[in-house]
């Protein structure tokens, strides 16, 4: 171990960042347009959801966009997904729930992964979230994993009601702008620690809003 990483810490093998928007429909916009780069790098992109509900919808506008897509089989491992990367580029649709992760990821010494991320919501519980880092861990070095969230969602009501998006229109912010603040994915994490207080089962649902209702309080 070298003194740098003595001194803080190893670096993680993948790097995750949270973009908030005001609206669905701005997410949808904006996740669009983190898929369209690496396209036009001619490189692929993975765009996983955790609920049927919102995959279909940004596959439905993917469609409408005209984008090469393809549909991930319904269980996806590190290698699989980097065989499908090798292929024409295209986007890449899936649920979180069908990654299979490698239990030992490549060395630190691995190519850079070739594959860009791209989450469209966060869940309410973080092991699901958690679950995509530890998939893009197989991917190879200097993976990234971009989760796009809105203010909309339930898990974000919880400490950013309404009330804040009317207070950032307030303030000049525009429908098509991101929040990209350090402070908004410890507030997130907060907030999942919370809701796992007061869940007692962990069912599968079509949408964020589905799953809290049928798993909190029962």
């Amino acid at each position: 171990m070298g003194l740098f990483s003595w001194l803080f810490g190893k670096p993680k093998r993948v790097i995750s960042r949270d973009v908030i928007w005001l609206t669905n429909a701005a997410r949808v916009r904006g996740a669009t347009k983190s898929v369209n780069a690496p396209l036009t790098s001619n490189r692929s992109v993975l765009v996983l959801a955790h609920f049927p509900a919102a995959l279909a919808a940004f596959g439905e506008h993917i469609i409408l966009k005209s984008c090469p897509h393809a549909t991930i089989p319904s269980t996806l491992t590190p290698a699989a997904a980097l065989e499908l990367a090798m292929g024409p580029p295209r986007v890449l649709l899936g649920l979180v729930r069908n990654l299979e992760p490698v239990e030992f990821p490549p060395p630190d010494t691995a190519p850079e992964s070739p594959l860009s991320v791209v989450v469209l919501e966060r869940h309410l519980l973080r092991k699901h979230d958690d679950h995509v880092t530890h998939f893009a861990e197989g991917l190879g070095s200097k993976a990234a994993v971009e989760f796009h969230v809105s203010l909309d969602d339930p898990l974000m009501a919880m400490f950013a009601g309404e009330w804040v998006a009317n207070a950032l229109r307030q303030l000049g912010m525009k429908e098509g702008e991101a929040i990209d603040s350090k402070l908004v994915p410890r507030r997130i994490e907060q907030a999942q620690a919370k809701i796992a207080k007061t869940i007692q089962t962990d069912e599968d649902a079509d949408s964020a809003a589905e799953w809290l209702e049928r798993n909190r309080g029962k």
